[in-house]
């Protein structure tokens, strides 16, 4: 059986986006695709050609910019020499957090989606638009929206097996392990693990609530 892939790129200046873009991971999961998820400005440029379908999950900062991890991939998008049917081959979607009391609500988002589109690439759904104000916060757009987005994905690429009951936990993005002495320095080493000195930790969601969310310090 062909793998199931699907490419979830975030522009995050804060965090949230990427969680954004994991929580989509984790649903892909739970109906058999292959997710890979990476910042815009770190994507192998050759993925983005070639994938099918893509996700991209955009926040905003400062007035209507778009996030420093992006930039580059800003820039790459905007060159005068990208054929204008460069990405004729892709089936996206685009999903913005923002908030709607600023001027340029979500102005990267709907850049980004019209610039894909001016590429060749198809939308898979209409573009989403998560807003603070909203009473629910972001996710009273995000959810309707991924009902919309998993309907047409599932229509494109239908299940080979059930959907993954929501009782089954996947696996951990990041494993933490204790032991050894003491680093005084934050780095990655070559093995890709990273060594530090944990001197806090505090669950940061309510002790009745699904997801036990850690700050670790």
């Amino acid at each position: 059986m062909e793998e199931r892939k699907l490419l979830i790129l975030y522009g995050s200046q804060t965090g949230y986006a990427e969680d954004v873009a994991r929580r989509i991971s984790r649903q892909a999961w739970r109906r058999h695709f292959t997710a890979h998820v990476q910042a815009l400005d770190q994507v192998d440029k050759r993925l983005v050609f070639t994938s099918s379908p893509v996700i991209f999950i955009c926040s905003t900062t400062g007035q209507g910019e778009e996030p420093d991890n992006m930039k580059r991939f800003w820039r790459f998008l905007l060159r005068k020499s990208m054929p204008h049917d460069a990405l004729s081959s892709m089936e996206f979607a685009v999903f913005g957090l923002g908030d709607s009391s600023y001027q340029k609500f979500n102005f990267p988002a709907k850049r980004l989606f019209r610039r894909l589109q001016q590429l060749g690439a198809t939308a898979l759904v209409r573009r989403g638009d998560g807003d603070d104000q909203h009473y629910l916060g972001v996710d009273g757009q995000l959810d309707p929206w991924l009902e919309e987005l998993w309907e047409e994905v599932l229509r494109r690429w239908p299940l080979p097996r059930p959907v993954v009951p929501e009782d089954v936990v996947p696996d951990p993005t990041f494993d933490v392990s204790f032991g050894g002495e003491p680093q005084e320095v934050v780095e990655m080493s070559v093995d890709g693990v990273c060594r530090a000195t944990l001197v806090a930790e505090e669950r940061i969601t309510a002790a009745d609530h699904f997801q036990d969310v850690r700050y670790l310090r």
